[in-house]
């Protein structure tokens, strides 16, 4: 199976996947009849005697008719004193990220997303972005991680996948409604900046995989939402993870170095009394480097909820 890094992408946590693109996006899939299926993804739980912690995994684009609010996840979240997320206010965040992704995603005069592919990687990139619906002129310009993660949006949304669905999106609402605090463990421009400071050869690795794996995302983003769904997590992580891991740097990068962070963080916090409920990308929640592997060698042990 060829190891699809930019479907996987899509389980990882990114503002952009949630902000409005910098360009008009092409016109999503009819919606299909509307249908509720029950899913029951993974959550964990780090508690003392006076704090509690979860963590739940999330996406960051979901079909409608997902009903994962409920059951244990419900209850959790529902006890938690403060919500906290990958960003804090998408909302606020949403303008300074597109204008981070006009600024930073744009080619010098005179270069091309085409620069240093092969004849052939050319004439399969020039077909997706002519299958995409997005101005072929506008991808032209952008640089290789921005093209690459805007042409997945995309495919996403084709899919019949929605932001406004979003695990995230959906449980920064309920929050707000209730009056719940909501914190951030960043900021939009950070997150812009992992895929921006990137090296020329990071983003042409980036592009090649997109281009190469095109025909597989598919299946592969069925199989990771069918593993959320269920609760999953091994093979989720095995999904996601190995993927990444076909360019070590760029999984440092956003998955390795981000998840000992928050795991510094969730240490940090079991000294403060509370209940804090954590929805990171699924992504992070699973494989070797995942933040409860990173919090265990810390001596802080998590539990797995049963969800049901």
């Amino acid at each position: 199976m060829k190891k699809t890094l930019f479907a996987a992408l899509s389980a990882f946590s990114f503002a952009l996947f949630q902000a409005p693109s910098v360009m008009a996006q092409p016109a999503p899939a009819a919606a299909a009849a509307a249908t509720t299926q029950k899913a029951t993804p993974a959550m964990w739980v780090v508690k003392d005697s006076d704090t509690t912690i979860y963590l739940f995994g999330t996406f960051h684009l979901m079909a409608p008719g997902i009903d994962w609010n409920h059951g244990k996840v419900k209850a959790a979240f529902e006890s938690a004193d403060t919500l906290r997320l990958e960003i804090a206010n998408m909302e606020a965040e949403a303008p300074i990220i597109a204008n981070l992704m006009a600024s930073k995603g744009q080619l010098p005069p005179g270069k091309t997303i085409y620069d240093g592919l092969t004849e052939a990687q050319k004439s399969a990139l020039g077909t997706i972005i002519a299958q995409s619906g997005f101005p072929p002129q506008a991808i032209q310009q952008m640089q290789p991680w921005m093209g690459s993660l805007i042409l997945a949006m995309g495919l996403y949304q084709k899919l019949g996948l929605d932001p406004n669905q979003g695990v995230d999106k959906t449980l920064d609402g309920l929050a707000r409604a209730a009056n719940k605090p909501v914190e951030g463990f960043e900021t939009g421009a950070e997150q812009i900046g992992f895929f921006a400071n990137l090296t020329d050869q990071q983003q042409k690795a980036m592009l090649v995989s997109t281009i190469e794996d095109w025909d597989q995302a598919t299946n592969m983003l069925n199989d990771m939402i069918d593993a959320w769904k269920t609760g999953n997590a091994d093979k989720l992580g095995e999904l996601m993870t190995t993927s990444l891991r076909t360019q070590p740097e760029l999984a440092k990068l956003i998955l390795t170095d981000r998840n000992e962070r928050w795991a510094e963080w969730v240490s940090a916090r079991m000294a403060k009394p509370g209940t804090v409920f954590v929805a990171v990308g699924a992504g992070h929640l699973s494989g070797p480097d995942s933040v409860q592997a990173f919090l265990k060698q810390k001596g802080i042990n998590s539990t797995r909820v049963g969800t049901k």
